[in-house]
């Protein structure tokens, strides 16, 4: 893997044979490696905003690889190609290629269920899941019926500039955290390739693919809120629960924007650093 390039809005991309993957990353090249992967309809910036903060002082030292998924961000993508298992495949082979030995993995959302999955055939270090789906097919997710906000103090003109997404999915409905979500997430919304991801969506439900617990070696760490319309925190539970080794944190109080939400995410992900990390 290279070196960043000097100019921070050219991304690095590497050709795995079947997929062109840009990535993004910081740090000396020799630092213990996290690789960051994102959610659906996103791209490397919204993990990028979101994680980048906590990396000052000797934390800086860690090697951090924030990859654009295929068919989002600057990746490449292929329309025959848009199904869960050749993006795993890609993924995969993207790890493969450029790491000795296996990094950690930090996913969110279809991120975190892309590292479970990756995990039932290589075994990381660590991998540290914000609100992983356990299942492809969403109508198969255990997740509440209805959204009941745990605080609700936007004023109206904030109701009225935020976005369908924030509204429908964030449980604490706050100034703070309406803030923290546009500075973390919405400029990591992925521009264009809208069919790819509709395909992707698609074929994902059709094949319906789950986590093995008894393949997956790797220390897991979970977060989930209990508000989570899009994937809920009982699968999560009974998954954790079959693993040889994992954590498990479920916030009442939170939806699915955990980052922006839960004030105990930056205690639990250093700790997760100064653990799980440190020891691999």
């Amino acid at each position: 893997m290279g070196a960043r390039p000097s100019n921070a809005f050219i991304m690095e991309k590497h050709n795995t044979g079947s997929a062109l993957l840009a990535y993004e990353s910081f740090g000396p090249e020799n630092g213990p490696p996290i690789v960051f992967l994102h959610g659906a309809t996103l791209d490397h910036v919204s993990m990028q905003n979101t994680f980048e903060r906590y990396f000052h002082g000797p934390d800086r030292e860690y090697r951090r690889i924030y990859v654009d998924l295929p068919g989002h961000g600057e990746s490449g993508h292929s329309f025959f190609r848009a199904n869960m298992t050749d993006l795993l495949e890609d993924v995969g082979n993207f790890l493969r290629d450029n790491f000795k030995h296996p990094p950690c993995l930090v996913g969110y959302s279809m991120g975190g269920f892309m590292a479970l999955k990756l995990a039932e055939k290589t075994q990381f270090p660590a991998i540290f899941l914000i609100a992983p789906p356990i299942y492809t097919n969403k109508d198969t997710v255990a997740k509440p019926l209805e959204m009941v906000p745990s605080l609700d103090e936007l004023t109206e003109d904030e109701k009225n500039s935020a976005d369908r997404r924030y509204l429908r999915l964030a449980a604490k409905r706050t100034s703070a955290t309406l803030q923290r979500y546009r500075a973390n997430l919405v400029t990591g919304f992925s521009i264009g390739k809208w069919i790819y991801q509709t395909k992707l969506f698609r074929s994902a439900a059709e094949e319906n693919l789950t986590i093995d617990p008894c393949r997956i070696m790797s220390g897991a760490t979970f977060l989930v809120g209990r508000r989570d319309l899009l994937v809920g925190y009982r699968d999560q539970f009974e998954l954790s629960s079959k693993l040889k080794s994992s954590e498990y944190h479920s916030f009442s109080d939170c939806g699915h924007f955990l980052p922006v939400e839960c004030s105990q995410f930056e205690g639990i992900f250093r700790n997760w650093l100064n653990t799980a990390v440190n020891k691999s």
